[in-house]
């Protein structure tokens, strides 16, 4: 459930390594997220990737799976299983007695407003100054959606919003300068207006939007362009 571009923004997630700490990723499915993460991390800093997930979705969620044997055989295949740690348990559970820092956290669990906004008050308070936490599905989805703009983009301790299809991510900071929140506030109105462009039925709209879309980047923290919407 990961475009080619999304793919390639949690490589180079992955490779961060300006600051110290783990990766921890909520919600692995059947291991395409998990893959990339372990295989950007190799590349640099070769820190493991803890990957969180109970792997059983209950039938009120909408239907019944089990993706454990999938997702193992996936990181084996991948070949990145010596690099990631599995947790085959709920965010809530493996977040009891965590004491690990993390770098990179990357919340792709259960969508609904209550169960993301869980993931992301049990595991925030662990990301270091500097580290990133991204969320998928949150252009979306109202449940990360809202988290972010709860969170995220009404705090001043994060900045450098990056934007890559239905994921943004924010490098967290103890107190982001005026200019590094003048910065985000124009990321996400550029970021509206692309959307509302590609939404809408104006002739040539979306055209322009693509090339809105190459001009607005996000250097800073990531190791190559990350374009804002792909």
């Amino acid at each position: 459930m990961l475009t080619a571009h999304e793919v390639d923004c949690l490589f180079q997630l992955g490779q961060i390594d300006h600051c110290d700490g783990v990766i921890v990723e909520i919600g692995s499915w059947k291991g395409k997220s998990t893959i990339a993460l372990a295989r950007g991390a190799a590349a640099t800093h070769r820190e493991k990737v803890y990957a969180i997930d109970p792997h059983f979705i209950q039938p009120e969620e909408g239907y019944l799976e089990n993706t454990q044997a999938e997702f193992f055989a996936n990181i084996k295949r991948g070949p990145v299983d010596s690099q990631v740690v599995p947790m085959i348990m709920t965010s809530e559970m493996a977040a009891d007695g965590w004491t690990k820092p993390i770098r990179l956290l990357w919340i792709d669990g259960d969508h609904r407003y209550e169960p993301a906004q869980l993931d992301f008050k049990l595991w925030e308070p662990f990301v270091v100054e500097g580290g990133i936490i991204a969320m998928h599905d949150t252009t979306r989805k109202k449940g990360p959606k809202r988290v972010l703009w709860e969170n995220v983009f009404r705090s001043n301790r994060f900045q450098d919003i990056a934007i890559v299809d239905n994921i943004t991510a924010a490098r967290k900071v103890g107190k982001a300068s005026p200019a590094a929140r003048l910065r985000k506030w124009l990321t996400l109105a550029l970021g509206g207006i692309y959307i509302a462009a590609r939404k809408s039925r104006v002739p040539h709209a979306k055209p322009l939007g693509r090339r809105w879309r190459k001009k607005l980047t996000v250097q800073s923290w990531l190791p190559l362009v990350v374009f804002i919407f792909s």
